[in-house]
């Protein structure tokens, strides 16, 4: 699975993360500038311990997504692309995936290859080896938000423009419109309680689709799989 697939649903053209929303005060953010807008939604946003994405991207790439994220580096969840499945955990710096058998088909190299890792790993867990992990940039919360502020983006001149007001699961919001090298992104951040986002579309470009957070702040539980297998046990 291609790293920039992940990075589309988490870091957008406006430099922030999308959260689910708290609390049912109108905060007035409508009323303000897009860099005003974008401003607060980063301070709150710097406060996120933990939060659930769900991601689904279309076109030829198909992915979809769901993972519960800390800032302390765990998560666990399922991704899914071009129709293979793939259970994920991160713990204690160790990544480890169950995948199916499709997944294996696809990445194995060769139905030989496939057969061979099936027959070894069966229904274990697989261990994530040095240079093989490919999901600790999006399984850090920290490295999600340390990419927000507009200083980390090199200097680049923000375009980011104020849309539409809309609803977002029953939340009030305030839309921010980034367009870039042919992609729209547009994301809703809630005008109720908190300014954390609740959705962002990725519109055109190579990599369309929409990315929905949930379940912000809230603990999750990660544990090391007991029966794993070491991937480069396996000459993986």
């Amino acid at each position: 699975m291609r790293k920039s697939v992940v990075a589309a649903a988490l870091v957008s053209a406006l430099g922030v993360t999308v959260l689910s929303a708290c609390g049912s005060e109108d905060s007035g953010l409508a009323g303000k500038s897009a860099e005003e807008i974008k401003d607060e939604t980063v301070a709150a946003m710097r406060s996120a311990k933990s939060m659930t994405l769900d991601f689904q991207q279309t076109g030829a790439a198909a992915t979809s997504m769901k993972l519960s994220v800390t800032k302390g580096g765990e998560c666990t969840g399922t991704v899914t692309t071009q129709g293979a499945t793939a259970e994920i955990r991160r713990v204690g710096g160790t990544s480890y995936m169950k995948p199916d058998t499709k997944f294996w088909e696809q990445n194995a190299g060769s139905p030989e290859q496939a057969q061979l890792i099936e027959a070894t790993v069966g229904d274990r867990w697989v261990e994530m080896g040095a240079g093989q992990d490919d999901f600790a940039s999006f399984c850090d919360l920290d490295t999600i938000l340390k990419d927000m502020d507009d200083e980390d983006k090199g200097g680049k001149k923000d375009t980011t423009e104020k849309g539409d007001e809309g609803e977002v699961r029953g939340t009030p919001t305030i839309t921010l419109i980034a367009k870039e090298d042919g992609e729209t992104t547009r994301v809703h951040i809630a005008t109720e309680g908190e300014p954390y986002i609740l959705k962002m579309d990725i519109e055109d470009g190579d990599e369309p689709g929409t990315a929905e957070f949930s379940e912000f702040n809230e603990k999750v539980d990660v544990e090391a799989p007991a029966d794993a297998v070491n991937l480069n046990e396996l000459g993986g």
